[in-house]
């Protein structure tokens, strides 16, 4: 899969580079997660072993693939973004020249591409994403990724960072000084956004993060989607309200991954989960 550089008008078939290209669930119970998400939006799975990046699940909805699913090292489940990249070698080299650490060396996913993760100036991880040619990853439909909003105090070293390595415009937004909300566009077509803290819900615990948002079937909805959840062990960290792009509700896995889901067919007023969200338990 070619990966053209932001400006030039790529056919349909190519990515431009920075725009979210795959996602991955880092859980502590990959059984317990695949029967969630199974249960949650009808997703399948294939697993595959490869000597050099170890055992990882391609979830597929409909038969095609929306996300991996892989075993955590650690205590902590998360989703994590990929963005797009025609050369993963040297653009998390140039990363590492901005500021970033990388936290996961180089390695190659059969039927995804070589990835690289990274910690930016921002605090958050991330991942970059050299697609294979048979590379496929669903999008904007119901149970694949819809939108993505990087959660950070640290806003203007995420804008900083993400706007020289990406070449991204931004478009400020906010309500009543309560919100400093970013979109980030590439030949201007929105592809992120970033999200300001506010400081009086930040605990010493409080780390940033990327909220992921999946889209629920306008035929379910949003409200009868939270609930399924809850009968399949989630918890609900947000209730279903009204935003600019949606219906929305966050929501944690049984294994404590954070995620958005949203109903676009019912967009309301402007507003974030992310400013709803506590941050923290």
């Amino acid at each position: 899969m070619p990966v053209v550089v932001p400006g030039e008008s790529p056919p349909r078939w190519e990515l431009i580079a920075g725009m979210p290209c795959w996602i991955e669930l880092i859980t502590t119970d990959l059984d317990a997660a695949q029967e969630f998400y199974a249960g949650l939006f009808d997703w399948t799975y294939e697993t595959h072993s490869d000597p050099e990046s170890g055992e990882h699940v391609i979830a597929l909805r409909e038969g095609f693939p929306v996300a991996s699913l892989r075993a955590a090292s650690g205590d902590q489940s998360t989703w994590r973004l990929y963005l797009a990249t025609h050369d993963c070698t040297e653009v998390s080299g140039e990363a590492v020249g901005l500021g970033a650490t990388i936290t996961v060396p180089r390695n190659h996913v059969p039927k995804v591409g070589a990835k690289t993760v990274l910690v930016g100036p921002s605090g958050a991880e991330f991942g970059l994403l050299q697609p294979e040619e048979s590379w496929q990853f669903d999008v904007g439909l119901p149970g694949t990724l819809m939108w993505a909003e990087l959660v950070t105090i640290r806003a203007q070293a995420a804008d900083s960072f993400f706007q020289e390595l990406f070449g991204y415009e931004a478009e400020q937004f906010g309500t009543e000084h309560r919100s400093d909300y970013s979109v980030w566009y590439l030949d201007g077509e929105s592809v992120l956004a970033r999200v300001s803290m506010i400081r009086e819900f930040i605990t010493a615990q409080t780390l940033p993060h990327w909220l992921l948002y999946l889209g629920a079937d306008d035929a379910v909805g949003t409200d009868e989607l939270v609930r399924r959840a809850m009968e399949l062990g989630g918890r609900i960290r947000v209730v279903p309200y009204d935003s600019s792009i949606g219906r929305v509700a966050v929501l944690r896995d049984p294994t404590g991954a954070r995620f958005a889901v949203v109903d676009p067919t019912q967009a309301g007023d402007f507003g974030t989960a992310a400013n709803f969200d506590p941050y923290e338990d």
